[in-house]
């Protein structure tokens, strides 16, 4: 059964500024004969210092794929559509 989780993320820019973004994952379980997996889903700024530029976080983006290639925290909660 596919199930999405929410993660936690930090990222710094150039300028060492702190972002905090929170990503849904989807997990994957495969057959036995193949490993199961993690597919990023979204991404979005949840806290970023004052006056710093806004984060390009769409999918292809550089922090997209930061983001991807990190993979998801040790620490996630399930996706609750209630």
């Amino acid at each position: 059964m596919d199930t999405e989780y929410w993660g936690t993320h930090y990222f710094w820019d150039q300028e060492e500024r702190e972002y905090t973004l929170t990503a849904k994952w989807l997990f994957e379980r495969n057959y036995p004969e193949m490993p199961d997996y993690w597919i990023l889903k979204d991404l979005e700024v949840e806290d970023q210092e004052p006056r710093s530029p806004d984060l390009d976080v769409s999918e292809g983006s550089p922090v997209w794929c930061y983001v991807d290639l990190d993979g998801p925290p040790l620490n996630m909660r399930e996706v609750d559509y209630i």
